[in-house]
């Protein structure tokens, strides 16, 4: 009784947010261990670079869904971020190899979060929504600083 009233007090969302984390968090333990290969996963490195550059590109391209809402000069941006961190994310992995991907990762994450303080700022998204965003931020860039110095 007392696990569903607990569950109960967690929308989707957020249930759905932090489930994104945990394969960033897997993977830093993984790494901690120096469990770098898995026999069906492969390199636990390779497979969270991807991983990271998925999200990545699924939250700047709501940007674009949630540029609709918005007018003029907002609009413009918003829309101009969405495809210039997507964009940036695509180059970075193929082609920026002097820096480790985890750190470009960790680089549009946090830049990812401060559009959504603009947002809030903006009154486009809620209180709720940039905590949420930023306590599952933390967690994945501390894991991503994790898979990187390992």
């Amino acid at each position: 009784m007392f696990l569903i009233s607990a569950f109960k007090r967690f929308s989707t969302a957020s249930v759905l947010t932090f489930a994104g984390a945990v394969p960033f968090v897997f993977a830093a333990i993984l790494m901690y261990w120096d469990l770098e290969r898995l026999p069906l996963i492969g390199d636990v490195q390779k497979v969270i670079d991807v991983y990271g550059l998925v999200i990545v590109v699924f939250i700047a391209g709501s940007f674009w869904g949630i540029s609709v809402n918005l007018a003029g000069k907002k609009r413009n941006a918003l829309m101009i971020i969405s495809n210039g961190l997507t964009l940036l994310t695509f180059f970075s992995y193929f082609w920026l190899k002097i820096i480790p991907f985890q750190l470009v990762l960790i680089f549009l994450l946090v830049a990812l979060l401060l559009v959504d303080y603009w947002l809030y700022f903006l009154e486009v998204n809620t209180k709720e929504y940039v905590t949420l965003r930023l306590l599952v931020s933390i967690i994945v860039v501390g894991s991503l600083f994790v898979v990187f110095s390992s």
